[in-house]
């Protein structure tokens, strides 16, 4: 985890299904996560079935929205799969 403090700004870059991390403190949230498209990310492997993808982002999304405070943001950058519609 990386971790950054500037005045009273705390910026972590982490995974939420391994950060522990206070209920309810965080007021922005922006993030990026896996796609699973077989994008080479290294360490995580992104080409698990389209069955475990929807557990996965669900105990990501968990924990984000466990972390946000009740009137915090969501920023969530995701990809349009094409070849999930059909349209290679």
């Amino acid at each position: 985890m990386e971790y950054r403090q500037l005045n009273h700004v705390s910026i972590y870059n982490a995974d939420f299904i391994k950060l522990s991390i206070a209920e309810g403190i965080v007021d922005l949230i922006v993030t990026s996560p896996p796609y699973n498209i077989s994008i080479a990310y290294g360490q995580y492997q992104d080409a698990t079935s389209y069955q475990d993808y929807p557990a996965f982002s669900h105990r990501w999304l968990r924990g984000a929205f466990r972390a946000l405070r009740p009137d915090g943001r969501l920023c969530l950058n995701i990809a349009l799969d094409k070849r999930a519609l059909g349209n290679s």
